[in-house]
């Protein structure tokens, strides 16, 4: 065997998981091989060190709580998505908006008739503007003529 899948078998070989011929695979290797000898030597201290530890108890709901914490965040990510995403519509909105009405023309645009238009709405405007409503101030410029 080689080292690099002698190494890839250590910790289960430790644990005694291996099947009886990988087994003593890994152990002829391990009778010429230092390097190999001592990573399994690692795992061993490694071992050591983590029984030294107390084992704890977990509460009857330990499970449960950890489920709703795991989705409390992920229910957090997601409107935090959400939010961004509409955020990121409104200000690409008033980008818009306000790219859209800065480039609109800034002069008024000329209206042009004809003269046959413009004598019909001078005698309208006399006719029935200014008799019905008295009171109206209107300021009309030169009908017919291209205003600006």
């Amino acid at each position: 065997m080689r080292c690099n899948e002698v190494k890839r078998l250590l910790s289960a070989y430790f644990d005694k998981e291996l099947p009886a011929d990988q087994s003593i695979a890994v152990r002829e290797h391990l009778k010429i091989c230092r390097s190999c000898m001592e990573e399994l030597e690692d795992i061993e201290r490694l071992h050591k060190l983590m029984g030294a530890f107390p084992v704890l108890e977990v509460g009857p709901y330990f499970e449960t709580q950890i489920i709703e914490r795991i989705e409390e965040e992920t229910r957090k990510k997601r409107f935090s998505f959400g939010l961004k995403l509409a955020i990121g519509f409104v200000l690409g909105g008033l980008m818009l908006f306000f790219i859209t009405f800065k480039n609109l023309p800034r002069e008024e645009v000329a209206v042009q008739t004809s003269p046959v238009l413009s004598t019909y709405l001078q005698e309208y405007y006399n006719a029935h503007i200014i008799k019905n409503n008295p009171g109206l101030v209107v300021s009309v410029s030169s009908f017919g003529e291209g205003s600006k």
